[in-house]
């Protein structure tokens, strides 16, 4: 089962989330290429996942609809944190699936937990707080944790 994310965790990372959408004007545009090139940054053979091995131009057209997918993506599932955990569970196993499918590694998981909270910090203009950063280490790994029990199943 999903591991148990605390009540008061779940409302600091949505506190986070609205107010890095609030501080900038192109948040869902910028987000998600800003957190795939620290990811990059981070692990640059995850570029061959978006077929940057095929050319640059397919490798960006590739990150680009990955990137404008992700605040809706984070937006559906941050929503559906809580005390009912069957449905994420399956949004979560489905995700899985479709990351396995793609050749993504567990391995990846770890970096794109950094380069998420390197882009929020971007998107605040500060650094989280120690309560923020646990809140949003701990939200992302239960969320990451249900991804890869479905890419290694």
């Amino acid at each position: 089962n999903m591991k148990i994310i605390e009540y008061a965790e779940i409302i600091v990372v949505l506190e986070t989330w609205d107010a890095a959408r609030y501080l900038s004007k192109d948040f869902d545009s910028e987000f998600g290429m800003v957190t795939l090139e620290r990811f990059f940054e981070l692990r640059p053979r995850a570029k061959k996942v978006f077929g940057y091995d095929k050319g640059e131009e397919v490798g960006r057209a590739s990150a680009n609809h990955h990137a404008s997918a992700f605040p809706g993506l984070f937006d559906s599932i941050l929503q559906m944190l809580g005390p009912d955990v069957e449905f994420i569970e399956e949004i979560l196993q489905q995700l899985g699936r479709k990351h396995k499918a793609m050749g993504v590694s567990t391995s990846f998981f770890p970096f794109m937990g950094q380069a998420l909270i390197h882009t929020l910090e971007k998107f605040l203009g500060k650094e989280l707080t120690e309560v923020q950063r646990t809140a949003w280490e701990n939200v992302y790994e239960a969320i990451s944790e249900e991804i890869v029990k479905s890419i290694l199943a």
